[in-house]
């Protein structure tokens, strides 16, 4: 019953109007300072059960064809302390818990429009990055050498 009065609401207000699950993936540096990356945002973010730490946010992709872009998604979570709260396996949070400022963080995961919320389904690190990181000329990002 509550299924169909779902339904109904929502085709009667629209589907947009339908909170929704949104794939993301939020790239940045846990740790890093402002000066050290010159991130989009700097943010304050919760892993698991953990303290705040410092995030410097340097790219948000929505990966859902349709539904809030990146920057409406930041603009949602701006004035919410912490600003993401990640979620997930302890595999994949012990992965961000343990990156040092130097590494890059590409945490993919679910979220809703407007929540802090971030259901976490996979972390990847670069390596430490020790230095001005060099310009790979054209011949290297088309043929790899």
């Amino acid at each position: 019953m509550k299924t169909l009065l779902l339904v109904a609401l929502s085709a009667a207000i629209g589907f947009g109007a339908v909170p929704r699950q949104v794939e993301v993936r939020i790239e940045g540096y846990l740790g890093a300072s402002r000066e050290q990356v010159r991130p989009w945002k700097m943010f304050q973010i919760r892993v698991g059960k953990g303290e705040l730490e410092p995030f410097a946010l340097t790219n948000l992709v929505t990966l859902t064809a349709t539904g809030p872009t990146a920057a409406e998604i930041v603009s949602q979570v701006q004035p919410i302390k912490p600003n993401f709260i990640f979620q997930g396996g302890a595999e994949q949070l012990e992965e961000i818990r343990t990156a040092e400022p130097n590494q890059l963080l590409k945490i993919t995961g679910y979220t809703q429009f407007g929540s802090q919320w971030v259901l976490v389904n996979r972390v990847e690190r670069s390596a430490p990055i020790t230095g001005p990181t060099p310009t790979p000329s054209l011949r290297e990002k088309i043929l790899g050498f």
